[in-house]
């Protein structure tokens, strides 16, 4: 993968500092003249935190770096504190800008191309699809997401700080989502993640969006029923036919009502309404009596829930304590140290009371638990059939309510007009029939949701059926991938021989070096079967050593990469390699290591760029012909100026 670093230019108050960034740059000198801030802004601008030192923190402003990709060279500009950067590319009318995250996705910035952020920008100008990745390795139902331009550069970035502490955040001690996204990036290169992966990933990851989408619409749709009242088609038809019923009793009473020789009614509707609304209204007392009998209820059975969650606690820390205590033999007392006095056989040594057989510690705890276990089940299983009550109570008390304020309108409105009795009541009847038809067709119209509640139940049944077949289709896959160990032998080989050329003592061509193809954590063993030891980061105790063993690895994965084309940034970044050697003590490992780096600059990393950060100048061999630009930077040096001239260390 193209990325060439071709210039940084520093942002300081009192002017700009540019930077030119050389094929093969080797920065060197003394401690305190920036060369190690050079590569922290370098990783600034591609979206990484920075911590200023005293000489950036009242001069520092921002920071611009030049990068020539496959498909573009771009410029991003990263101003100090900022979570976005501002990026650019092309000329006359083909320039391109544009203002992005630094890392956080936060929607499509270029439309039609699926940029979100720089790592999606440099992908897409690189010609390289962003790779995608489960984020659980654990839970099968985990969605998808793509690995970042931040991820690989664990691999091309070796910081100062890191570089003899932390093995590219594979080591158990690392953070899990670091370590399974570092395993990720491995896994990627090495070709484990191949482009019949990506995309039955990318398929299963469709689906199972439009599945969650699906199952939350059938929630929202499930509960806009469960809210009226209803939860079928037939419940929704057999409540229209109800009130479609008493409309029609409604209807027949108005027409007999309306004969000649019909007797008129003598009582008023006012009285009638009056009647019902007092009905109502003690039909809506008993509810709310109800409603605070189940919320009494509910309490009472939360606060046995809660007390034998509690007693379920203390009863196992009771016997576990019981357990680990009961062969202690104490000669002074727990509490206050004095010597214990001579106890009867059968005695407790501390107490002195006598021992029951019978104790809860030795009864059979399978048996307690299991009996709270079902206890606790139950109640929480009654406290949901409360809650579901309340539920209907609460709807059915809102259904009176309206109903009782209808009946209290007409009734008003009545008692101002008050015709005379027969007339009342026609209106009276007229106007319940209408509510009642109305509320027929209110339900009827409901009829489709439970329709489209099926069709949508029946979606989600087709939809996990097609991932079930893709989750078998995807791990033939990676097994098919994972299969062809080709590749991971030959950076097994290729660790292998960087450690020996680096003239790490203790290593030769005859040891062999495991790399499991699930943890991707090296392990250099002996070359018979008979040498029990096992070296590998974690135990190595130099530091010295820690250096030159990541180092080498990370090299290692950029021959790797290298030779079989993979889409690795073909740049790397080493600062401090020498961080716990001494180039005058430990010759052999300064001279060595470096003559590896150029001879491979030379030979296989030909095409890669090269950053180098150090105390001491380490010259490539003249037969070698690799062109290195060095920097010699001193504080208090004009010759040799720190990275911020005009810095004194004060």
């Amino acid at each position: 993968m193209q990325f060439r670093l071709k210039d940084l230019t520093l942002g300081l108050r009192q002017g700009d500092i540019p930077i030119p960034l050389a094929n093969v740059h080797y920065f060197w000198g003394q401690m305190g003249a920036g060369k190690t801030s050079i590569a922290r802004l370098i990783d600034y601008c591609l979206g990484g935190n920075i911590e200023l030192t005293p000489a950036l923190q009242n001069e520092f402003v921002g920071a611009k770096l030049s990068i020539s990709l496959r498909d573009a060279d771009i410029e991003i500009e990263r101003q100090r504190d900022a979570s976005q950067v501002f990026a650019s590319w092309g000329n006359g009318d083909d320039a391109t800008q544009v203002i992005l995250p630094a890392r956080d996705a936060a929607g499509e910035k270029i439309p039609g191309t699926g940029v979100e952020n720089l790592s999606d920008l440099i992908f897409w100008l690189s010609g390289v699809k962003a790779p995608r990745v489960r984020r659980s390795k654990v839970k099968h139902d985990s969605g998808s997401g793509r690995l970042s331009i931040r991820d690989l550069l664990w691999y091309c970035y070796l910081d100062q700080d890191e570089i003899d502490s932390s093995f590219f955040h594979l080591d158990e001690n690392a953070h899990p989502f670091k370590r399974l996204k570092s395993r990720d990036v491995l896994r990627f290169v090495i070709g484990f993640h191949d482009e019949r992966v990506a995309e039955i990933e990318a398929e299963l990851d469709q689906l199972r969006g439009e599945r969650q989408a699906t199952e939350a619409s059938v929630e929202s749709l499930g509960a806009a029923l469960r809210d009226v009242g209803v939860g079928s088609e037939i419940e929704i038809f057999g409540r229209a036919e109800i009130l479609e019923a008493k409309a029609a009793d409604i209807q027949g009473e108005i027409v007999v009502a309306r004969r000649p020789d019909a007797q008129r009614p003598t009582a008023h509707a006012v009285d009638g309404l009056r009647a019902e609304a007092l009905r109502l209204g003690k039909l809506i007392a008993e509810i709310d009596a109800a409603l605070d009998d189940l919320r009494t209820a509910k309490d009472r059975d939360q606060r046995h829930l809660n007390e034998l969650e509690t007693l379920f606690i203390k009863v196992n820390r009771s016997v576990s304590a019981r357990a680990i205590l009961s062969n202690v033999a104490f000669h002074s007392c727990p509490r206050c140290t004095q010597l214990l006095p001579d106890r009867a056989p059968g005695d407790c040594s501390v107490c002195g009371q006598t021992e029951y057989a019978d104790r809860t510690a030795e009864a059979d705890v399978s048996i307690i638990e299991r009996d709270a276990k079902t206890r606790i089940a139950e109640l929480r299983d009654i406290i949901v059939r409360h809650d579901k009550a309340r539920e209907k109570l609460s709807r059915d008390r809102d259904a009176l309510m309206g109903e009782k304020a209808r009946i209290e309108r007409e009734r008003n409105e009545l008692s101002v007009s008050y015709d005379s009795a027969y007339l009342a009541n026609m209106v009276t009847k007229e106007r319940e029939r209408a509510a009642l038809l109305q509320e027929a067709a209110n339900l009827k119209s409901l009829m489709r949701l439970p329709q489209t509640l099926d069709r949508q139940r029946e979606r989600i049944g087709i939809i996990q059926g097609q991932e079930e077949k893709l989750r078998a289709a995807l791990k033939e896959a990676r097994a098919a991938a994972e299969s062809d160990a080709t590749n991971l032998t030959l950076l097994k080989d290729y660790f292998l021989d960087c450690l020996v050329r680096s003239g790490i003592p203790g290593i030769t061509r005859s040891d062999k070096v495991e790399i499991s193809a699930t943890t991707f954590y090296p392990e250099i063993l002996g070359p018979t079967a008979e040498d029990p030891t096992v070296t590998s980061f974690a135990t190595i105790s130099s530091g010295g050593k820690k250096t030159l063993f990541k180092t080498c690895f990370a090299i290692a994965v950029h021959r790797l990469a290298a030779g079989i084309k993979a889409p690795l940034p073909d740049v790397l970044i080493i600062d401090s390699p020498m961080k716990n050697i001494s180039e005058r003590e430990n010759r052999a490992q300064f001279k060595g290591f470096y003559n590896m780096v150029y001879e491979l600059k030379a030979g296989e990393l030909s095409d890669h760029q090269i950053i180098l950060i150090d105390k001491e100048f380490a010259p490539p061999l003249k037969e070698l012909g690799v062109d290195v630009v060095s920097r010699h930077m001193r504080p208090d040096d004009n010759k040799n100026p720190p990275l911020i001239p005009t810095y004194r260390g004060k």
